[in-house]
């Protein structure tokens, strides 16, 4: 039935003579090769594609009212018309169709408007890592639709959609990202789409256009098309380039992406006995005697003195209270004026602490301060307090330590702050001897008033950049910020102020970062600028946050990372977190507002470990189908850019995150190749540790054999698309079964919710299995 109506319509459209009219005036024009013909209706840009030997697919609906032709010149493999004040050109070429269409003045044009034809039996789409969406899928069709038009660099990983025609695919490419947006619909019950384009009046040249390629019927045949495509234009860079820029770079093959939460100076684990230690301040406060402890009770607020009170009646102080207390101290330690000379007179203090105090502690810098305060408190309570080394919580030697001995020797740390470098450069020298990469997390997409209450640091510059930094559309008002706080910051009017930032922060450390990573710039919101200040189209602030990403990268020689990871970043940057899960239920207030839910996904609190990272919690069932059904995910970005980059989760959906998804996530990581993403302090490694070694011992191995190799093939091995089989280069497959019965490949058996490496040269195999017990 679908091949009868299919060819119907292929004879209404077809059934006349080249540039021919037909009755009613209706024009077509054939292009045609050995592999396929292209039959175009060049008034309503109707498109019909019809392989040798296929049925044929319609690629484009037809449009009313947009015409009609003029100026209309072909041949058997191109053709070119004005529509109005719309240039179009339809070329062939092979496999590829070449769409072009250039426009005099603004305004918006449709094309192509896809869904109707039965011969597309689903849709392959670069939502994040890639979904596979079958074109009458209840679920998948109210999900696209209810959410609103998807633009081809925030919606799209990557700039191109593709249809499964059963053994073949359309892989359409927009060859201009910016300023596109899809809107699709469920007419029918079939899933559809409309293509639409702003030609902006800020933009010199007004174009977009796409290449179509014929390919054959593999899920993952669009993504391929799209690396040819990169590579044809030049625009491919694989890591080993990379690594021969920065050699770092190489450090990110086997290794695992770990947050590191505690970076407070004084950690509830670095005193031996809290009750004692609150007694001795409560006591002090009682007293007229100056003392360092006395000292430290005077610049304590008030609340926190009713928790030292708290503390020191409790048996056995509870954890909420030491935190506290801790997080109070740590406040105190980095304040110029905690030291007066009177109060330390009588107290035997070190060296290094002497050195500092002849210094005058008005005059140093930050790293320096903290660790003479640090310094000045440990020789006022030794008995109390270990060595200043050692202090902290996840950001801490004794963090490293753990992680080393538990035989992780590949890791990507980051901090939620540079912060972290200057109070704990112990911890940033362990981490760079043991062969970790670290770095902070840094940002320049908000900007906030200098006075603004619940400011975060990296939204934080000066007041004139605040006045005139800001974004502006084109009515004149300015983009507010992250959370509707502030506003966006225009990349080109940060500039210098990034230069000026991360140059300090990385002069001023005692132990620099050898990676960074910068929020936003590679996720794929991009603006049209209309400040008189700084102008800028989407593809000026796309430039400016790439240029400033590579600056980084280049002047210090980063392994440099971004949010997400959008297609349009991966040439400059070396990893990015949030392709693999992606962020998601932004405004579901089960997930970020209900506390009483059981999908509450957790505060930002406390500062040692917010809840919204490490908090294991279900997934709500509504976002299963679009979001870990391994049935509807598809490696379409690793078949792309898998040895160009290395991509993870969102920070917000780490590995571990959704208690009931974690082994599933696992074997999507391993099917797929990328590393799992975690969020650590001392308390999350104890709690995890083991779940952590036993995936690490597998990955680690086998990442630092695929991951600069391609993604090759990708199939599914049963019918109901749980078993799954990806290969790289041409001898590693991995084969990941995620049904809860065996399944034979290869003669070797694939339990329930494992993965199988095969070295196919060799035929050894290795199997793990995520949920085993130990």
């Amino acid at each position: 039935m679908r091949v009868k109506w299919a060819l119907v319509f292929w004879l209404l459209l077809v059934c006349v003579a080249p540039g021919r009219a037909r009755a009613g005036g209706e024009r077509r024009v054939a292009l045609s090769n050995d592999l396929w013909t292209v039959t175009v209706v060049p008034d309503s840009l109707a498109v019909m594609a019809q392989p040798a030997g296929a049925e044929p697919t319609r690629l484009s609906g037809p449009q009313e009212r947009i015409g009609p032709a003029t100026a209309l010149s072909h041949d058997h493999l191109s053709a070119r018309w004005r529509l109005r004040d719309v240039d179009v050109s339809f070329a062939l070429d092979g496999g590829s169709l070449s769409v072009r269409f250039v426009a005099e003045g603004p305004g918006r044009f449709t094309w192509p408007i896809v869904g109707a034809d039965p011969s597309v039996r689903g849709w392959i789409l670069p939502l994040s890592e890639g979904s596979y969406v079958p074109a009458e899928h209840a679920e998948w069709l109210r999900f696209l639709t209810e959410q609103g038009p998807l633009d081809t660099t925030e919606g799209l990983s990557m700039p191109f959609y593709g249809l499964d025609c059963g053994n073949r695919t359309f892989t359409c490419i927009a060859t201009n990202p910016l300023g596109n947006e899809l809107a699709f619909d469920g007419a029918g019950g079939r899933l559809g789409m409309r293509f639409r384009h702003e030609f902006l009046a800020n933009w010199d040249t007004k174009e977009s256009g796409f290449v179509i390629r014929l390919g054959p019927g593999s899920p993952i045949e669009p993504a391929w098309q799209y690396r040819r495509w990169l590579m044809e234009r030049g625009e491919f860079v694989s890591l080993r380039q990379k690594a021969a820029r920065v050699p770092g770079v190489e450090k990110l093959l086997g290794a695992a992406h770990v947050y590191l939460w505690g970076d407070a100076l004084l950690s509830r684990h670095d005193v031996a006995d809290w009750r004692s230690f609150a007694g001795r301040l409560l006591a002090a406060g009682d007293s007229d005697e100056l003392t360092p402890a006395r000292r430290l009770w005077e610049l304590l607020g008030e609340e926190d003195r009713d928790a030292v009170r708290q503390c020191a009646a409790m048996q056995r102080p509870q954890t909420w209270i030491t935190r506290q207390i801790a997080a109070a101290v740590s406040g105190v330690l980095e304040r110029r004026d905690f030291y007066r000379p009177q109060s330390w007179r009588g107290v035997r203090v070190p060296p290094e602490a002497e050195a500092l105090l002849e210094r005058t502690p008005a005059a140093l810098p930050q790293p320096a301060l903290y660790r003479l305060n640090c310094f000045l408190l440990r020789a006022s309570f030794p008995d109390a307090l270990g060595p200043v080394e050692r202090w902290g919580d996840g950001v801490s030697l004794k963090m490293m330590e753990r992680l080393a001995e538990a035989g992780l020797d590949r890791l990507w740390v980051g901090l939620d702050s540079y912060q972290g470098g200057c109070r704990h450069p112990e911890a940033v020298a362990r981490a760079r001897e043991l062969g970790y990469l670290i770095g902070p997390y840094d940002s320049y997409h908000s900007i906030h008033r200098p006075d603004e209450p619940d400011t975060w640091e990296t939204a934080q510059f000066d007041l004139a950049l605040y006045e005139s930094g800001p974004i502006v559309r084109a009515d004149g008002t300015k983009v507010a910020g992250f959370r509707g706080k502030g506003y966006a910051l225009s990349p080109i009017a940060a500039r210098p102020y990034v230069e000026r930032r991360v140059s300090h922060i990385m002069d001023t450390l005692p132990a620099p970062f050898n990676s960074w990573f910068i929020d936003c710039d590679a996720y794929g919101q991009l603006y049209d600028d209309y400040s008189a200040l700084h102008p800028a189209t989407q593809l000026d602030g796309m430039k400016a946050r790439l240029d400033r990403m590579a600056w980084i990268r280049d002047t210090y020689g980063l392994v440099i990372g971004s949010e997400r990871g959008a297609a349009y970043a991966a040439a400059v940057i070396h990893f990015a977190h949030g392709m693999t899960t992606p962020v998601f239920g932004w405004g579901d207030p089960d997930l970020r507002r209900d506390k009483e839910s059981a999908y509450y996904l957790g505060a930002w609190w406390p500062p040692d470990g917010p809840a919204v990272m490490v908090k294991q919690v279900p997934l709500k069932p509504r976002y299963y189908t679009f979001y870990f059904d391994p049935r509807f995910r598809l490696p379409l970005y690793q078949a792309a850019l898998h040895d160009s980059l290395v991509t993870t989760h969102h920070w917000g959906a780490q590995s571990l995150k959704f208690s009931d998804q974690a082994e599933t996530v696992a074997l999507t990581e391993l099917l797929y190749g990328v590393p799992p993403l975690y969020h650590l302090n001392l308390d999350e490694w104890g709690n995890h540790r083991d779940t952590i070694t036993r995936h690490y011992a597998f990955f680690s191995p086998l990442h630092r054999e695929l991951g600069e190799l391609p993604l090759t093939e990708f199939g599914w091995l049963d019918d109901e698309r749980l078993v799954q089989r990806t290969l790289f280069g041409e001898g590693l497959e991995v084969v990941a079964n995620f049904g809860t019965e065996p399944f034979r490949h290869r003669g070797a058996q694939v339990p329930s919710r494992s993965v199988m490496a095969t070295w196919l040269d060799s035929g050894r195999t290795e199997v793990f299995t995520p949920g085993a017990a130990e």
